[in-house]
């Protein structure tokens, strides 16, 4: 079994500004968590997992970080 590998948010920013990390492997090693919840978000949404809709997906859980923050959930 493949022992999967996650790092920080910080760790992550840092691979994919150094091009060592695209946004699909941002999102595959944020968390076990995100990476079944952009599975489902691409199979609810009859998308293809890639670069592209990663990064939306990354877009969506910030927006939904910042509505929480704006509404005290944060």
């Amino acid at each position: 079994m493949v022992k999967e590998e996650f790092y920080t948010e910080e760790e992550l920013v840092e691979k994919v500004q150094t091009g060592e990390f695209g946004w699909l492997d941002y999102v595959n090693h944020r968390s076990r968590e995100w990476k079944q919840e952009y599975t489902v978000y691409c199979k609810s949404r009859g998308l293809s997992i890639n670069e592209e809709t990663a990064e939306a997906y990354i877009e969506l859980k910030q927006q939904q970080l910042e509505e929480a923050l704006e509404n005290g959930d944060g």
